[in-house]
């Protein structure tokens, strides 16, 4: 039987799984995420922060986001240092800039109101259909299904569908739109994500706690469908060098990261390819006869890149001769800039 002929219709035993579905979310699911039951405008910051991250590691950037930009008006005052500062080590930064953008649209073409639509919503950088959907949902626009990496695992074990299918999408959206139970819609969807998330993991998944337990085709097939493995990402290796600065006032030199895009528009110690850039840098700005000899290392894992770091340093007396500017000099704590976490890593590296 191919996927399409089992998704014709909804059967007596979808509509019970809708409903144990939400019989679960009602005694287990996450009742008190702090984006719960906030404005449209906030949904939408936590939907970003969301993207690629797991819950528990968004829940303290969203508060401290929240803190610093608690309306929208304030967020499109804000420019994009600001903006990257609260975002500092939680990766992913064009999610950052993409909100920076839509500033830009929704101050100039919707007056600084968020859109109230999901069509709307759908146009703004850095939202796809899911994003729009969730955003739509839970701010009540609407009754819109999604299909995030936990949905779309779920739906695949319980109807033990082929995922070598070239439709899959169109059948993942067309089931979960189906089982969305429009009553609840913002409930059904956050039943979704979090059964996929805390029940219907990548690897273990916890069967006998889940509310399709008895419904899951895919037990069947316990190799191919429960433990559905992740496509392997090939990392590419990088080997960087990196001056830390830093004065008697414990401030630290850093300027805009222009060596590589991963961390576009972000500031950091400067960064060089090789420890020669770093020495004729050194030497240019007179600073070559400060260096500290020792060279640190650490390395610093992204989704696909290890980096290996190089850190030298050098500590400056003010009377030294030095050709720096003087507007880069920042206190790591107070500084109003997007910071990447690499820089705190080299800072500790060399204390």
């Amino acid at each position: 039987m191919t996927s399409k002929n089992k998704l014709n219709c909804l059967s007596s035993k979808d509509i019970s799984l809708r409903e144990k579905i939400l019989g679960w979310y009602d005694k287990n699911g996450r009742h008190s995420l702090p984006w719960k039951n906030q404005s449209i405008y906030l949904i939408w910051i936590s939907e970003i922060m969301l993207q690629q991250t797991q819950v528990k590691t968004v829940i303290p950037y969203f508060k401290k986001f929240k803190k610093k930009f608690p309306t929208l008006k304030k967020l499109i005052r804000a420019d994009l240092d600001s903006i990257l500062n609260s975002w500092s080590g939680l990766g992913y930064y064009r999610r950052a800039k993409n909100i920076y953008e839509a500033c830009k649209i929704i101050d100039k073409e919707y007056k600084g109101i968020f859109p109230k639509s999901y069509e709307e919503i759908l146009k703004l950088p850095g939202i796809g259909r899911t994003t729009a959907s969730a955003i739509s949902t839970f701010s009540g626009l609407g009754s819109y299904s999604i299909l995030d990496a936990n949905v779309r695992r779920f739906l695949i074990r319980v109807y033990d569908l082929d995922i070598k299918e070239s439709n899959i999408e169109s059948i993942l959206w067309k089931k979960s739109e189906e089982l969305l139970c429009k009553k609840r819609s913002s409930d059904f969807i956050q039943a979704y994500m979090d059964i996929g998330s805390l029940i219907c993991r990548i690897s273990d998944p916890k069967c006998s706690l889940c509310p399709a337990n008895e419904n899951c085709l895919g037990k069947k097939n316990i190799d191919n469908k429960l433990i559905i493995k992740p496509t392997k990402i090939k990392k590419s290796k990088l080997n960087l060098w990196t001056l830390v600065i830093s004065d008697k006032h414990g401030k630290y030199y850093l300027e805009k990261i222009s060596i590589n895009k991963l961390w576009d528009g972000l500031y950091s110690s400067p960064i060089f390819l090789c420890q020669e850039d770093l020495e004729t840098w050194a030497k240019a700005h007179n600073l070559i006869n400060q260096l500290d000899k020792g060279v640190r290392k650490f390395n610093h894992k992204l989704s696909h890149y290890d980096i290996c770091f190089s850190v030298m340093s050098c500590n400056l007396d003010a009377n030294k001769n030095i050709s720096l500017l003087d507007d880069n000099w920042y206190n790591l704590s107070e500084i109003n800039k997007g910071v990447p976490k690499f820089q705190f890593k080299a800072v500790e590296s060399i204390s």
